[in-house]
C-alpha cells in the first residue's frame, strides 16, 4: 500500500470514527425521548389520579395516544440507530485491520 493510500485510509478511519460517535450520541438521545413518551403513554393508559396533578380526562386521552404513537416512532428510530451504530463500529474496525495489515 502506497503512502497516499495509507493517508487516505487514515482520513477515512478518522471520519468514520467521528460519525460513529455522533450515531452513538443520537441513539442515546432517541432512547431518552422514547422513555419519556413511553412514560407519558403508560401514565395516560394507567388512569392514575393524583390530587397534586389534576388533568382532565380529555387531555389524558390525547396525551396517552400522542405518547403511544411517538413512543413507537422513537422506539423504531432507536432500534435503527443502534443497528447502524453497530454496523459502523464493525466497518471502522475492519478498516483499522486493513490499515494494520499493510
Amino acid at each position: 500500500m502506497r503512502k497516499k493510500e495509507r493517508e487516505d485510509l487514515k482520513n477515512e478511519i478518522a471520519y468514520r470514527n467521528m460519525m460513529t460517535k455522533k450515531l452513538g450520541r443520537s441513539m442515546k438521545m432517541f432512547f431518552f425521548i422514547f422513555l419519556l413518551f413511553a412514560a407519558i403513554a403508560i401514565w395516560g393508559f394507567s388512569g392514575l389520579h393524583d390530587n397534586f396533578l389534576t388533568v382532565s380526562a380529555s387531555v389524558r386521552d390525547v396525551l396517552k395516544w400522542i405518547g403511544l404513537i411517538l413512543g413507537i416512532i422513537f422506539g423504531v428510530l432507536t432500534l435503527m440507530y443502534f443497528l447502524s451504530f453497530q454496523n459502523s463500529k464493525k466497518y471502522t474496525l475492519s478498516l483499522i485491520d486493513k490499515l494494520q495489515k499493510k
